[in-house]
């Protein structure tokens, strides 16, 4: 099973931004992080859109959405999940919500799924599960669904949003239910780092460990998983590296 997790939002584009300054971006990216890597550790194949703050397309509305659905459809995805935060001119305005661009379908049912999941979990008021033509929900080849976590709007829920243990139980319940509805267990267990991305590909079988504030990798391991490889020169003792172009 192949997901691809998109942290909405990122770089530039702050996304919507909180009354007490909280930015969309940062957090959907700790939850996708976080989803990430519970999906991960329960055998799924996972890569996002983005894995920090930097993003890899230019600043325009048109590029950036063509950006995310072509890495979910290059990677061959089984399926899609943007993650957002939602937004209101009113602070009064709350709760979750999920979409999909049809009402019938796996994508529906996935989504169904994870409102539920978020709904029990984060017990925030149920705003229902929603069809949209949005670009990322059209476009891409497998089944695709956009939720929008809470109102960073609402002054509540922007605290929660800002909370890391809010973000590790959103984690949680996204990817409850994106293991639900591909049919395998979720593995127990927290998303605790240190974790590994490269070329936003989530990584497991590289020994990894922080020491005094460092974070120290194997070099064969970690080179293997790059797509290079590791050469040893006994005659002048040289370990030669060669990486992918």
């Amino acid at each position: 099973m192949r997901v691809c997790l998109d942290p909405g939002h990122g770089g530039y584009d702050p996304g919507a931004v909180g009354p007490g300054g909280l930015k969309e971006k940062d957090v959907t990216l700790a939850v996708a992080l976080r989803a990430g890597f519970y999906l991960q550790n329960s055998g799924a194949e996972v890569f996002f859109t983005r894995a920090s703050d930097r993003v890899s397309w230019s600043p325009e509305v048109e590029r950036d959405l063509a950006a995310r659905v072509e890495i979910a459809n290059r990677g061959h995805a089984d399926l899609y999940l943007s993650i957002h935060c939602n937004s209101a001119p009113t602070p009064e305005a709350g709760g979750i919500e999920t979409y999909s661009f049809r009402e019938t379908g796996k994508a529906a049912e996935v989504a169904r799924l994870i409102q539920a999941e978020l709904v029990r979990e984060l017990g925030l008021r149920d705003r229902g599960v929603k069809t949209a033509g949005f670009y990322v929900l059209r476009h891409t080849a497998m089944p695709a669904v956009l939720t929008e976590l809470a109102f960073i709007s609402n002054p509540r829920e922007e605290k929660l949003l800002s909370d890391p243990g809010f973000q590790e139980r959103a984690a949680l319940a996204v990817a409850r239910a994106v293991a639900t509805s591909c049919g395998f267990p979720l593995a127990p267990g927290e998303s605790q780092p240190p974790r590994l991305v490269i070329d936003n590909r989530a990584v497991t079988g590289v020994p990894l460990q922080v020491i005094e504030g460092r974070t120290w990798v194997e070099l064969r391991p970690f080179v293997t998983a790059s797509g290079g490889t590791v050469e040893w020169n006994q005659e002048t003792k040289t370990i030669v590296v060669y990486l992918k172009p």
